[in-house]
């Protein structure tokens, strides 16, 4: 495993933003699917909701082993505490980041529905089935909802840092040099 850096490399910053910038529009687009009425706009909404949700797993499987090679140390002067409870935030997040998808894709399927990405059907997990539909429904929404718990927190975390600490956590991630 490499060394701990300062500051986290070009590929982990990358997809950190560009997962961000998709869990946030899918949220959104996830909530405002809640309101749509059955209808073509609806169904052209909820295939882009899959695709793009498959993108963020693919973005994950990618994330996790980048993440995992380019270890960033703590910044000094953190309490031990605070840097155990930012890692469980972040391991949970990591964790909604797989359920999400995931659940996603089995709530479809077992509904009937198939889930492509951008017209290329991914492979069928699990056939017809209410139970599972039912399940994987209510994991879908409790996860939607602890993610953006968890996604309030680590921005309240992260911006609590930047302003009030003045230290480099925010600047860690930041794209600029």
């Amino acid at each position: 495993m490499a060394q701990p850096s300062a500051h986290f490399n070009l590929p982990t910053k990358l997809l950190h933003w560009g997962s961000a910038l998709l869990i946030f529009a899918l949220l959104t687009i996830g909530i405002l699917l809640e309101e749509l009425p059955r209808g073509p706009e609806k169904l052209q909404l909820v295939g882009l909701h899959k695709s793009f949700g498959v993108v963020v797993l693919i973005l994950l499987i990618i994330r996790i082993p980048v993440r995992l090679n380019n270890p960033v140390a703590p910044l000094a002067g953190i309490p031990r505490a605070d840097v155990i409870k930012a890692k469980a935030v972040q391991g949970l997040l990591y964790l909604c980041m797989l359920l999400m998808p995931v659940s996603g894709i089995l709530m479809s399927q077992s509904a009937g529905y198939p889930v492509a990405l951008f017209g290329l059907e991914l492979p069928t997990l699990i056939g017809k089935s209410h139970d599972m539909h039912e399940f994987s429904e209510g994991v879908h929404g409790l996860t939607a909802w602890a993610l953006l718990i968890l996604l309030v927190a680590h921005i309240g975390a992260a911006l609590y840092h930047h302003i009030k600490l003045k230290d480099d956590t925010l600047k860690r991630m930041s794209l600029k040099k």
